[in-house]
């Protein structure tokens, strides 16, 4: 009895033990199939640092000159992104930007945009970059923005530019995030 009492545990174990994982999905692979759909706007913030440079007894130094924040927000845009490699977005969205200047009190604008874009956009599965070329308008999304999180509801970009403009570099990290309608 007790080598039969052995053996049903033993068969037991390793029935639990053997049992594979079928809960388990491929991940999601970033694809233009993958990505193809319509989206809503979740978030947009854009942070922006304004800095120049003087010359003080011949070094020059940089000094910052304002920074602003700013959030999007209302959003009411329709963003659509083909399967093959275009894309079109059109709506309104109201911005909420404070500039904070090196003197002086904060400022606060709040502004509502209207844009009609469209244009076509390459992926980069290697380096997980997305790079929209607007064919009109250019006022929504434009340029090579990383793909920070991708899976099959949402997707969210960052972008980092530098500006320069005469004397002033301005330096601009902006995040989108959308999800799948």
């Amino acid at each position: 009895m007790k080598i039969l009492k052995f053996i049903l545990v033993v068969y037991i174990s390793l029935a639990f033990t053997s049992c594979s994982d079928d809960s388990a999905e491929a991940p999601f692979s970033l694809s233009k199939d993958n990505l193809a759909g319509t989206y809503n706007i979740n978030s947009l913030s854009i942070d922006t640092t304004v800095t120049s440079v003087t010359e003080v007894s011949g070094i020059s130094v940089p000094f910052t000159v304002a920074t602003s924040t700013s959030i999007g927000d209302t959003f009411q845009v329709v963003f659509v992104l083909s399967e093959n490699g275009s894309y079109s977005a059109s709506g309104a969205y109201r911005i909420v930007s404070t500039i904070m200047p090196a003197v002086g009190s904060p400022v606060t604008n709040t502004e509502i945009i209207n844009f009609s874009d469209s244009g076509t956009y390459q992926l980069n599965t290697t380096n997980n970059t997305i790079t929209f070329n607007a064919s009109t308008g250019g006022d929504f999304i434009e340029g090579t923005l990383d793909v920070v999180t991708f899976n099959e509801t949402t997707v969210s970009f960052t972008q980092e530019l530098e500006e320069e403009i005469d004397a002033t570099t301005a330096a601009i990290k902006a995040s989108i995030s959308f999800t799948r309608q």
